[in-house]
């Protein structure tokens, strides 16, 4: 972990200790207002016990938001800070327990960073909900719901902010990445926690006990986002798998992938496009030859030139890849890329002829990538034909200049001479004219 974030961690901690100490003293002393801390504290230790990975592993969520925030609009803002402190703090330590013995920065740091980041979170709803003219329930008017709902939201708002932060600083990845993530995948999941979370409060002031009918909803969209994180990763296990199945078969397609995958993330971070759309065009680029699982071996490995029937059949491929990736949802963005790889600049290209800046950019990045890669490369059939098994990466480079404008996007070929021209410290004459 780096410096930038350990002090990230230690300030969120430090910070944490305001909403504790501006509002834990005035817990009321009254056996029902204990209670109801302790009932929405257990409840909510059940919901960060059974936590779900999103998107990536290091972000997780569960269904403690509703709770949290019932108990604000239920009890005040002394409810949701020690329902907070006696509902997340044990459940983070029971969690991250193995790391105790030979982690022991790693524990404090996870435990006190996700307690303390929601402690935040309900300050930040705690003013809000004070700053609306909150209040416990009846609610006899539409507006009554307002405060309520705004709490909410920037509850929401602000963990993803600041479990965003700690991520980019430890892992580099766009600040605003896992925002668009929730709002392109699960903005009806969070829409469903923050109605039920006003629905707690509401049957709560009536009859508390008939809480636990509402339970049953809460529990269901658990249930519903599990099965829903499930289906992605199964998704993606299948792809890999069939990635795997084409990278046994063909040993030249696999490492190909990979190091395709890696310049294009540098040429997309020299052509400085958000994080989110490298991501895009990564996960494109080690899938981009899925499609070639639909090609017989004898054609695949052929050493010689293909003829044109055999030419004719290996460019479905893109059409077979986008076929293959086109309905899943986590692939969704990626299977254009897939497709239109092999179009060309000046529109002679496959399988579309799609020109210019009608083929998505990613696209075009990773035609420039897989082109240059397969260049200095080791391939039996450039032997088969005379020519030399593999070029020299300052001498693909040029090659590839020579097409930039007609079968590449001057813009890229531009991008890879300067990653390049880094990377060998050879300055090579770009294709704007001056040397990189």
């Amino acid at each position: 972990m780096n410096k930038q974030a350990k002090l990230y961690i230690w300030a969120i901690v430090l910070l944490s200790s305001v909403p504790v100490a501006l509002y834990a003293p005035h817990l009321k002393l009254e056996p029902s207002y204990f209670i109801l801390v302790l009932a929405f504290a257990v409840l909510a230790f059940v919901a960060e016990i059974f936590e779900i990975a999103i998107a990536k592993s290091s972000h997780r969520v569960s269904t403690s938001t509703t709770l949290y925030c019932a108990v604000l609009f239920i009890g005040g803002p002394p409810a949701i800070i020690w329902t907070t402190l006696l509902g997340t703090l044990p459940a983070e330590m029971v969690l991250r327990s193995n790391w105790l013995p030979k982690r022991p920065f790693d524990f404090l740091a996870r435990v006190g960073f996700n307690t303390s980041q929601l402690l935040l979170c309900g300050w930040l709803a705690i003013e809000v909900f004070k700053l609306l003219g909150g209040h416990p329930p009846p609610y006899q008017t539409l507006n009554a719901f307002l405060p309520l709902i705004f709490a909410f939201v920037v509850y929401e708002i602000a963990n993803t902010a600041l479990v965003s932060g700690i991520i980019t600083l430890t892992q580099r990845t766009n600040f605003t990445y896992f925002l668009k993530f929730k709002l392109r995948n699960l903005l009806w999941h969070f829409l469903a926690l923050g109605v039920l979370s006003i629905l707690i409060a509401v049957v709560y002031s009536v009859a508390p006990w008939n809480t636990l009918l509402v339970l049953i909803p809460l529990v269901l969209v658990h249930i519903a986002l599990r099965g829903y994180m499930k289906l992605r990763q199964e998704s993606q296990r299948t792809i890999e798998k069939m990635v795997q199945m084409l990278h046994e078969r063909d040993r030249y397609t696999g490492e190909h992938s990979q190091a395709v995958a890696d310049l294009v993330i540098k040429i997309a971070q020299e052509l400085q496009l958000p994080e989110d759309q490298i991501e895009t065009i990564r996960l494109a680029a080690l899938v981009h030859d899925i499609g070639k699982v639909s090609i017989p071996d004898k054609i695949l490995n052929k050493p010689g030139s293909l003829d044109p029937p055999e030419r004719a059949l290996v460019e479905q491929h893109t059409i077979v890849g986008y076929e293959l990736l086109k309905n899943l949802e986590m692939y969704r963005e990626v299977a254009p890329l897939v497709k239109y790889e092999h179009e060309r600049w000046d529109g002679t290209g496959y399988p579309e002829r799609l020109s210019a800046e009608q083929i998505p950019l990613g696209a075009r990045i990773i035609h420039v990538a897989d082109v240059y890669h397969a260049l200095i490369s080791d391939r039996p059939y450039r032997r088969a034909q005379g020519r030399p098994d593999h070029y020299e990466p300052a001498e693909a480079v040029r090659m590839i200049q020579e097409m930039s404008g007609r079968h590449f996007d001057p813009q890229v070929v531009d991008a890879l001479v300067r990653v390049i021209a880094a990377e060998i410290q050879e300055p090579i004459w770009s294709s704007f004219g001056r040397f990189s």
